[in-house]
């Protein structure tokens, strides 16, 4: 594999994420994307939309 051309502007980015510590609220979020995301993997036919309202049920 050869090496990429520099990005300082993704290495400035990478550098700030990498000390990022996540918030309550941001866990929350991507706990909720995550449980979606595998819910339509289970069920193709389901719209997002309906998997939402399904988390929200359940987690509330």
């Amino acid at each position: 594999m050869k090496p990429c051309k520099p990005h300082p502007e993704l290495d400035a980015l990478m550098a700030l994420a990498k000390n990022h510590v996540m918030t309550r609220e941001e866990m929350v979020a991507q706990r909720k994307s995550w449980v979606i995301g595998e819910m339509l993997e289970e069920r193709p036919d389901m719209t997002r939309e309906e998997a939402e309202r399904i988390y929200d049920e359940v987690t509330y």
